[in-house]
C-alpha cells in the first residue's frame, strides 16, 4: 500500500503534467478562435487568451481519475471538487456572458457552495482565546459564506501578470504548512490537483503573460483555497493571511461608492520606462504603484512579499 504523501505527489505530478502538456495547444487554438483579451499594461498591447483557468480545470480532472484508483478518499475529494468545479463553470459563464447584478452573484454563489457542508465535519469554529460551536450553522450558512467571500477577493485582486495565480500558490503553501504544524494535515490530499496545476500554469501566467487566467480560473482557484481553509479548521489562519486581499475589497468598495464623482478609468497608464501610473491609490495593485513607482512585475513582486508576511504573522499568532 502506498503511504499518503506518494500519492498525494503522484496527483500533483500528474496534474502539473497535464497542464504542461495542454497549455501550448490551448494558446494556439484560443488565439484561433479569438478567444483573447488585450494585455493592457504593455505598450503594444498584444491579444492574449483569456481564459486558461480551463487548462487548470483539465489538468485537476484528470489528476481525479487517476486519483481513483489509489485512494480510498476520493469521495469527499470529488466534492470538494464539485464545488469548485461549480465555481469554475460561474466564472465561465461570466466570461462569456459578463454577469452585471453584484447580488445576483452574491446569492449564486453562496448556493454553488452549500455542498461543503456534505464533507464538512468540525463545526467548531477556533478564535485563539476561545472557540465558537456553531453547529449546522458553521456547514450550511458559515462555510460556503466563506467559500464565497474567498473566491471573491480572489477575483477582485487580480490585474497584473501573475497576480492572482502567484497570491493563491503562495497563499496554498503556506496553509499546507499550518496545516502540517497544527497536526490537522488529513485534508492536504485535497489541495493537490489544484496545486499541481497552478504550478505549471504560473510558467505561462508569469509576466510576460502567455496565458490568463480569467474568471474561469480566478473563481476556480479561489473557491479551492476557502474551501481548504474551512475543512481544514485553519479559517482564521486564512483571515490573517488574506488582510491584503480584504483591505484591496474594502478600498473597492469605497471606490465603487465615489466612482460617480469622477470618469471612472479601468485600467492604469503605463510610461515609456514601464512604470506604471494608476488612475487612482483604490485598490492594492494600484497604491504598490502609486507609492513606489514601479513596473508591472515589481508591482506583481511586492504584492508576493506582502502575502508571504502576512503568512508568517499567521504562523505565529493564529
Amino acid at each position: 500500500m502506498m503511504s499518503i504523501r506518494l500519492i498525494n505527489l503522484g496527483i500533483l505530478l500528474i496534474a502539473f503534467l497535464t497542464v504542461v502538456l495542454m497549455m501550448k495547444p490551448f494558446i494556439r487554438k484560443s488565439i484561433k478562435k479569438g478567444f483573447v483579451v488585450a494585455d493592457m499594461y504593455k505598450k503594444d498591447k498584444p491579444l492574449i487568451p483569456n481564459m486558461g483557468g480551463l487548462v487548470i480545470l483539465m489538468g485537476v480532472v484528470i489528476s481525479l481519475i487517476v486519483a481513483e484508483f489509489f485512494t480510498r478518499l476520493i469521495v469527499p475529494m470529488l466534492i470538494f471538487y464539485f464545488v469548485v468545479f461549480m465555481f469554475a463553470l460561474y466564472g465561465l459563464t461570466d466570461d462569456l456572458f459578463s454577469f452585471k447584478g453584484k447580488m445576483y452573484k452574491v446569492w449564486v454563489l453562496f448556493i454553488l457552495a452549500l455542498p461543503i457542508a456534505i464533507i464538512t465535519k468540525d463545526t467548531n469554529l477556533n478564535l485563539i482565546f476561545f472557540n465558537l460551536e456553531l453547529g449546522w450553522a458553521y456547514a450550511f450558512i458559515f462555510a460556503p459564506l466563506y467559500i464565497m467571500i474567498v473566491a471573491n477577493m480572489i477575483n477582485m485582486h487580480a490585474g497584473y501578470n501573475g497576480l492572482s495565480g502567484g497570491l493563491v500558490l503562495i497563499i496554498l503553501a503556506f496553509a499546507a504548512f499550518k496545516s502540517y504544524l497544527t497536526n490537522n494535515s488529513q485534508f492536504v490530499y485535497l489541495i493537490a490537483p489544484i496545486f499541481g496545476s497552478l504550478l505549471a500554469f504560473m510558467y505561462y501566467n508569469k509576466y510576460p503573460s502567455k496565458v490568463f487566467l480569467g474568471n474561469v480560473g480566478s473563481f476556480l482557484i479561489g473557491s479551492a483555497l476557502g474551501a481548504y481553509l474551512v475543512l481544514s479548521d485553519i479559517e482564521l489562519f486564512g483571515v490573517v493571511i488574506l488582510i491584503p486581499h480584504i483591505i484591496n475589497f474594502l478600498m473597492w468598495m469605497y471606490w465603487t461608492r465615489i466612482m460617480h464623482r469622477e470618469p471612472h478609468v479601468k485600467f492604469a497608464k503605463v510610461k515609456r520606462n514601464g512604470i506604471i501610473e494608476p488612475p487612482n491609490g483604490l485598490t492594492i495593485k494600484y497604491l504598490v504603484t502609486k507609492w513606489f513607482k514601479v513596473t508591472e512585475p515589481q508591482a506583481v513582486y511586492i504584492c508576493y512579499a506582502l502575502t508571504a508576511v502576512f503568512g508568517v504573522l499567521g504562523l505565529m499568532i493564529v
